[in-house]
């Protein structure tokens, strides 16, 4: 079943690139050594690797012989003064390739959680290679692990969430009673109770809207420390950091996002702010084993208008027609309130159009599925196109 959760669940498998051609870019560099885009825009930034050929606008490229002869002279662990690296940091085939994340290292990685958690990794099964990577352990229990350098306040937030809402009985996915969450090499590793035996079930919209308003009901304690909604708070950041869209794009996404922030500053809202999930999509409920609704993904809890929550549903219909109208409707009478009626509306299904195209982004250098992808979203800004093509991975 496809994933309607636009943040997770994308590979990272990549095709080597033409030795041939004239020119590499970025993306064909990270290829060619099987590191992420932004591993490569780190070293390039850093002086760890051969100066660009030529940049075009933001665009970097390389003769594919200099980063090949490059590659292969540079010093391997143990030779040349190279200090030797940790057994994990060594299945990525570099120093900064640490913060990597492909399914040897993820591996690695949990075997060192596990030991630290006190888990038996044995028998550990992978579900996917994302923003994290996802394991299933032998015993009812699922390891995140996250990329290097993610936010370690971020996780502990997250693992306090569900414990206040276990408190509470509020139907969310536990954390395991271990210390946690375990950093490895910069890596954040958390552990769940898995919300179910046979994969992936979804609750139905009816069920988002109920857990939607039992959530907005609740009051967070202030020891949670729960942050005022960001919206924007990546946005920049992605746009600025990548190799991937072209100068064109570049200038297009950056004045789109100055005017998005200004717009969204102006918005009335009408919903009392509070307890927010922060991704509330019908991709973060599942179904438990009793066939009951639990919320999943508990990293973006914060306080702020309850609209940010409601208006996914509603462009699930409206922008994307991943609902259908009588869902849609279901979901406004059970919740209480049709947010497509409200005069803020269109910005807010703007804004977070804009954002899943920003967070697309970052995953564009990947794979040619996804870059189109991305292409096809960015035009659809651009020209205001319907959306009812974009694809949810």
């Amino acid at each position: 079943m496809m994933r309607l959760d636009h943040n997770g669940g994308v590979g990272i498998s990549q095709a080597k690139p033409d030795q041939s051609a004239k020119w590499w870019t970025t993306s064909d560099v990270a290829a060619y050594l099987g590191l992420q885009v932004a591993t490569v825009s780190s070293y390039r930034l850093r002086g760890q690797m051969p100066e660009p050929d030529m940049t075009l606008g933001r665009t970097h490229v390389w003769r594919p012989s200099k980063i090949i002869t490059w590659h292969q002279n540079r010093p391997r662990p143990g030779v040349g003064g190279r200090p030797v690296a940790d057994s994990t940091a060594q299945l990525t085939g570099g120093d900064d390739g640490r913060d990597e994340l492909n399914p040897l290292r993820a591996g690695a990685l949990l075997q060192k959680a596990c030991a630290t958690a006190g888990l038996d990794p044995d028998g550990a099964r992978l579900l996917r290679v994302g923003s994290n990577a996802v394991y299933r352990l032998a015993a009812p229990v699922v390891a995140r692990i996250s990329r290097g350098g993610a936010s370690v306040d971020q996780a502990r937030r997250s693992v306090a969430v569900a414990r206040w809402l276990k408190s509470v009985d509020y139907p969310a996915v536990r954390a395991v009673d271990v210390d946690q969450p375990v950093i490895v090499d910069r890596h954040v590793v958390t552990f769940w109770d898995a919300v179910s035996d046979d994969g992936d079930q979804y609750a139905t919209v009816a069920e988002v809207a109920e857990v939607l308003v039992k959530l907005h009901a609740l009051t967070a304690p202030d020891s949670l420390h729960l942050p005022p909604l960001a919206p924007f708070e990546n946005a920049a950041h992605r746009i600025e950091v990548s190799d991937w869209i072209n100068p064109a794009d570049h200038a297009f996404l950056t004045s789109k996002l100055a005017d998005l922030r200004k717009r969204y500053a102006e918005l009335e809202f009408v919903l009392p702010q509070g307890v927010i999930h922060g991704d509330a999509s019908i991709g973060n409920v599942l179904r438990d084993r009793q066939g009951n609704p639990v919320v999943i993904d508990l990293d973006g809890f914060a306080i702020g208008p309850r609209e940010w929550d409601v208006v996914l549903t509603a462009i699930y219909y409206d922008s994307f027609g991943w609902h259908t109208r009588e869902e849609y409707e279901t979901f406004a009478r059970i919740y209480g309130f049709d947010i497509m009626t409200w005069p803020g509306y269109p910005v807010l299904r703007e804004i977070r159009e804009f954002l899943m195209v920003t967070w697309a982004i970052q995953k564009a250098g990947e794979n040619e599925r996804i870059a189109a992808e991305v292409r096809k979203r960015i035009s659809a800004l651009r020209t205001g196109a319907s959306r009812n093509d974009w694809q949810p991975y």
